[in-house]
């Protein structure tokens, strides 16, 4: 394990805000500049929550920026975390002082559009490649994406937080020895959907160069809302608020904690994952295609799948993929589903995604036609387990991210397009609820990018351990990673070879 300190050594800074200072956090790995908790827009609080971002209120004190700020807002394992007031951005850098500007990396994070857990990662690895490496708070679950279609919620407001960081690294971040005209956004799970949003949405145009998908596409069918003044309504009356109508619904959800309003969102979050209408991937509260309204930008004005056809979206060079079996996710998430795993070759239509189909009428047939696809003439348990695990793996994931790639590819074709898939579990030691992140299933790719922190110590990072595979799969994901950042590309053959030899 690398140790990690804190050194009393001050990082002065002028923002274009204000001053502001960091601190050197030195290992025996090298030394790390950090800037935490940077204010990069006003705090969304009272009058203006469920608002779109405000610009953050000049300072003339030099600001202290040493230490984390809270994760937004949201519900983990029943217990209330993070703040309200969240919009802070953080920055690690080897160097502050360079004679070339580095490349700018902005992680948006790999979560639910309800919960966060980059807490956990440590940017070193990219970091020691000469990127700089960006991630901010936004706002999650109904704080972050409420939506009425009006002017009081128009809806986005987590997404539009992203914008303003966007603008806010291109003000500053030259003055931490970053280039501003060289900035890849990248984000695992929603937190890749957030990237792909970004790409289609006409308030980040200019805002960033390259891109990086992972484990999703904003045409993955959980990744948008199609009515979102249901999910308020439903808010309204589990908080007891009697207003008929939405403008009023939502100046009265205005004057509830922040904490009552993410306690009720869980409750009904459960409800909707034991509904016939709900899956394991969904959220009450996600993104939504907004209404034009006069004087007001829209951050999604229409479908993403005819923002792609047109043509006019933020055409940058992609690298989007997946993992082997994303659904293994499915067996952390419910550690149950596979306790009789017979009940799929007694009843087929258990097989079908609740979102796919609600009428038993067709489910029967439809499972039927899953099973002998996927099944074939083992029906083992383990085979079944597998399987299944597969066909949520397709339905959910693979499937969107294909569509994605052939979409772009013919419809953004002076834009290259790399397509990746992860097929080396990695063997890392990850702290207890991480597991899922040491197979081969949703968002396992994320520690072959980042160090994973311990709990009982967050200010070290965990050196994980593994097979050489999984540090040889490790080196060149990094490499790539960055080096997309540098030029656009990842590998070259030569590379490849050189690792090989």
């Amino acid at each position: 394990m690398s140790t990690s300190s804190q050194t009393l050594t001050k990082c002065p800074i002028e923002t274009a805000d204000g001053p502001i200072y960091g601190f050197q956090d030195v290992r025996e790995d090298g030394t790390y500049y950090k800037f935490k908790k940077i204010p990069y827009a006003k705090p969304p609080l009272g009058a203006l929550r469920f608002r779109p971002p405000s610009a953050v209120t000049p300072w003339k004190e030099v600001l202290d920026c040493t230490q984390d700020a809270d994760l937004p807002i949201h519900s983990k394992d029943g217990e209330i975390c993070g703040s309200e007031d969240c919009l802070y951005i953080e920055i690690s850098t080897k160097s502050i002082k360079r004679d070339k500007p580095l490349p700018v990396m902005f992680w948006i994070g790999t979560y639910l559009f309800s919960i966060n857990i980059d807490n956990y990662f440590d940017p070193s690895l990219l970091n020691d490649h000469d990127v700089i490496f960006v991630r901010c708070g936004f706002r999650l679950g109904p704080l972050g994406f409420l939506s009425i279609n009006e002017f009081t919620a128009p809806g986005n407001s987590g997404l539009k937080d992203l914008v303003m960081a966007l603008k806010w690294i291109q003000r500053n971040i030259d003055r931490f020895g970053g280039d501003p005209n060289n900035v890849t956004i990248f984000g695992s799970s929603t937190g890749g959907s957030a990237v792909h949003l970004l790409m289609m949405s006409p308030m980040a145009s200019g805002l960033f160069h390259k891109a990086i998908i992972q484990s999703s596409s904003v045409l993955n069918n959980w990744s948008l809302t199609k009515n979102p003044s249901l999910a308020v309504m439903e808010l309204s009356k589990k908080l007891g608020v009697t207003k008929l109508n939405v403008l009023e619904m939502v100046e009265e959800l205005r004057l509830f904690s922040a904490e009552d309003i993410i306690k009720a969102t869980e409750s009904l979050q459960e409800k909707l994952m034991g509904s016939d209408q709900g899956n394991i991937f969904d959220c009450i509260f996600k993104p939504c295609i907004e209404d034009d309204l006069e004087g007001l930008a829209a951050f999604l004005p229409k479908s993403p799948i005819l923002i792609l056809k047109s043509g006019n979206f933020n055409k940058v060079p992609l690298i989007i993929g997946s993992n082997n079996i994303e659904g293994s996710v499915l067996e952390y998430l419910d550690k149950d589903f596979f306790s009789n795993c017979k009940i799929y070759e007694e009843d087929v239509g258990c097989l079908v995604p609740r979102s796919l189909s609600c009428n038993p009428k067709y489910s029967k047939d439809i499972g039927q036609k899953l099973f002998n696809f996927y099944l074939g003439e083992d029906h083992t348990c383990e085979n079944i387990k597998t399987q299944y695990l597969q066909l949520i793996s397709d339905y959910y994931f693979l499937y969107y991210v294909n569509k994605t790639v052939r979409l772009h590819s013919e419809f953004a074709p002076e834009c290259p397009v790399f397509y990746y898939i992860v097929n080396c579990a990695g063997e890392w030691s990850v702290p207890k609820e991480l597991n899922f992140l040491s197979n081969l299933g949703h968002s396992a790719e994320i520690p072959f990018i980042f160090r994973i922190r311990t709990t009982d110590s967050p200010s070290n990072p965990e050196i994980c351990k593994g097979s050489r595979d999984s540090i040889v799969t490790r080196s060149r994901v990094v490499k790539m990673w960055t080096n997309f950042a540098k030029f656009g590309y990842g590998h070259t053959i030569e590379v490849y070879l050189a690792y090989l030899g």
